[in-house]
């Protein structure tokens, strides 16, 4: 591990956990701000920073935590104007990660926040997205499977009628939960959950989704706050192991669990993730250090690399012929007129993919994403 990675981890842990951190005197202080950026623990490791910093980089630091703070105020103001509108309207939802997340850390707003993520039953979706149109919400893009998103004053939101991933059905264990959403409120800031269980599930099935992807820290300090704030040997033996067993991520979470306690020192006297095969849970921080939040050490320069990145990796995922369906209902216009077209999507989104992977990709960085799918590949594997 290299210095300045061992260090964003001690900064981290320091700002959670309040632990006493000695840091050599040889850092590159510059390269550790580097990495807090690309991992976006900015706002959190702050006030971890030791003294003796040059004076240059904490200032640096400083401006960047308080861009991303002002961030996170219009994040959670802008939650509040949909919490009154559905609320009023009487439409049930849930927050999915972000406020959910941010809820499980000693400081709530020192999370990084993305879009707004929530979830609402089947029979509500129609009613949501005419509320939201209504009331100044634009569409920016439709994923026909999960989600419609919108944007207003410069705040992304996904309204959801499906969380769950194509290979990671659990849909019917969070739509029943909805009914039972918990009403949380911070520093005046209101909104919906899904109760204790479930919210964990999304949370662990959003660090699995993003070992495909790019998975950073930020999703695997979601998941270990989840589990310092929640997740005894006696929860995790009665409400969540039998049902992460059922989706197929007991694996994940015990693996995840193991790695978040020698390397970030997790505090927890818990046992249940003591069985876990310590050269896997090696392998899982790798691949966080190496790929950073949502992949961004690993991204592809040119907008054709980072296609083939997303193909490869729907291809590993689900398989060829169901990736190559799925994506060609989405991109072929012409089947979005006429229906009666969709059997031959596949070979629509064939003669797309070989274009994007014969033509345009040079070869050694094809190669190169090849080689980090079946790397990827193989952990899932063994992660069952």
């Amino acid at each position: 591990m290299k210095q300045a990675e061992q260090a964003i981890l001690d900064l981290v842990r320091k700002a959670l956990f309040g632990a006493e951190v000695v840091f050599p005197s040889s850092i590159e202080w510059s390269d550790v701000l580097q990495e807090a950026q690309v991992q976006s623990v900015a706002g959190l490791t702050v006030k971890a920073l030791p003294d003796d910093i040059p004076l240059s980089v904490k200032n640096e630091w400083e401006t960047l935590a308080l861009s991303q703070l002002a961030g996170t105020l219009r994040y959670w103001n802008a939650q509040d104007e949909l919490h009154r509108l559905l609320t009023h309207d009487n439409i049930p939802y849930v927050i999915l990660k972000g406020a959910a997340a941010a809820m499980l850390y000693p400081d709530p707003f020192s999370r990084a926040m993305g879009d707004i993520d929530f979830l609402v039953p089947p029979e509500h979706f129609g009613q949501a997205k005419a509320l939201l149109a209504e009331n100044g919400y634009h569409t920016s893009h439709e994923d026909s499977e999960r989600h419609i998103a919108y944007s207003k004053d410069g705040v992304s939101y996904e309204l959801h009628y499906r969380f769950s991933y194509r290979d990671l059905d659990m849909e019917d264990k969070l739509q029943a939960m909805i009914p039972l959403a918990k009403l949380h409120e911070i520093a005046g800031h209101r909104f919906f959950t899904l109760p204790v269980r479930e919210n964990g599930l999304v949370l662990l099935a959003h660090l699995w989704n993003h070992l495909h992807t790019g998975i950073g820290l930020r999703q695997v300090i979601d998941w270990m706050m989840y589990v310092h704030t929640n997740v005894t040997d006696d929860f995790w033996r009665t409400q969540f192991s039998d049902m992460a067993k059922q989706v197929g991520l007991e694996k994940t979470a015990i693996t995840a669990t193991y790695m978040c306690r020698k390397f970030f020192l997790l505090p927890d006297q818990v046992t249940w993730c003591l069985a876990a095969d310590e050269s896997l849970a090696d392998r899982m921080m790798k691949m966080v250090l190496e790929y950073g939040n949502f992949g961004r050490k690993q991204m592809p320069q040119s907008e054709a690399e980072r296609k083939a990145q997303t193909a490869l990796s729907g291809v590993s995922r689900i398989g060829l012929f169901r990736q190559l369906q799925s994506r060609g209902e989405v991109n072929w216009k012409a089947y979005h007129k006429h229906p009666w077209l969709k059997p031959f999507a596949w070979l629509y989104q064939l003669f797309r993919y070989a274009v994007l992977w014969l033509i345009k990709p040079k070869k050694q960085k094809l190669s190169s994403l090849l080689r980090k799918q079946s790397e990827t590949n193989e952990l899932f594997e063994k992660l069952k």
